[in-house]
């Protein structure tokens, strides 16, 4: 297991992850938004990343509204 951060909100998941199960798991209307391109996600670099990327235990991730 591994823990990573969406939004400030503590998610648990399981190794080899993406960022859309963290989505998922942390708010199913976020992931819809990033898949309509609504909104985007920002790694704790501030990089752009991808719903297909993987997700790195204890890393931060935001979803932002452009």
């Amino acid at each position: 297991m591994m823990t990573v951060y969406v939004n400030n909100q503590r998610i648990e998941l399981f190794n080899g992850a993406t960022l859309k199960h963290a989505l998922l798991k942390a708010n199913e209307l976020l992931y819809h938004d990033v898949r309509k391109r609504r909104a985007v996600i920002k790694d704790s670099e501030g990089n752009l990343t991808d719903l297909n990327g993987a997700v790195m235990n204890g890393w931060h991730y935001i979803v932002v509204y452009e």
